[in-house]
């Protein structure tokens, strides 16, 4: 057995697909916080956050683990949130890295890009990056059934990633992604905002307002 710290600044960012996740599993989990970041940053195996303090019960040893994208895979993998199927568990991959892309291109709009520029560059956004994501995953979704799902039946740390990128995207660009403009993407949206445990999660002070 182990107990986890999500490691990270107090807001959603890159550490709210890790606490869906966990959450998702049912499993217990603290958020820590930066006291002093500037002093605590060296101490991290890549200076960076969001990382995830694990210590085991039993020896109380613990293992920092570094970057988002291992750590969401991490405990996907623990906890049976990935597909079962191998082929599936790549493919899942590749969403994974798409929604990677799509959130990183909304990050250099919202925090690299001049106050001048932004409103231009929400613009392209909008009109060039989002469409093309919107077709891509609503081809994967569509060969599935259409049932909020990408591969198999059951939600997985991809559904919670889409789920969490959806939320962000409606922050700068509102409106754009919703049950009419991408319908196949927003049953996603609903399949895990109404699974039990992440519906519990976002009526609890858990969740970070921002």
């Amino acid at each position: 057995m182990a107990s986890y710290q999500v490691y990270y600044f107090p807001a959603k960012g890159r550490a709210e697909t890790i606490r869906l996740v966990l959450e998702a599993a049912g499993v217990a989990y603290e958020n820590k916080y930066p006291a002093d970041w500037a002093s605590e940053k060296s101490s991290l195996p890549f200076g960076q956050l969001p990382a995830l303090v694990i210590t085991d019960d039993k020896t109380k040893q613990t293992t920092t683990l570094a970057q988002s994208a291992a750590i969401v895979r991490y405990l996907a993998r623990k906890y049976n949130l990935v597909a079962a199927d191998p082929l599936d568990a790549a493919l899942s991959d590749s969403v994974w890295e798409s929604v990677s892309d799509v959130t990183n291109a909304m990050i250099n709009v919202v925090f690299r890009t001049a106050e001048a520029d932004k409103p231009a560059a929400i613009e392209k956004f909008k009109n060039e990056i989002l469409p093309h994501f919107i077709k891509a995953h609503t081809a994967l979704l569509e060969k599935n059934g259409n049932k909020g799902i990408y591969f198999g039946d059951k939600i997985t740390y991809v559904e919670l990633a889409v789920f969490n990128a959806i939320d962000s995207l409606e922050k700068i660009v509102p409106g754009a992604l919703t049950a009419t403009t991408a319908p196949a993407l927003w049953k996603v949206h609903e399949a895990v905002a109404n699974h039990d445990k992440i519906k519990a999660y976002l009526a609890s002070p858990r969740l970070h307002s921002k």
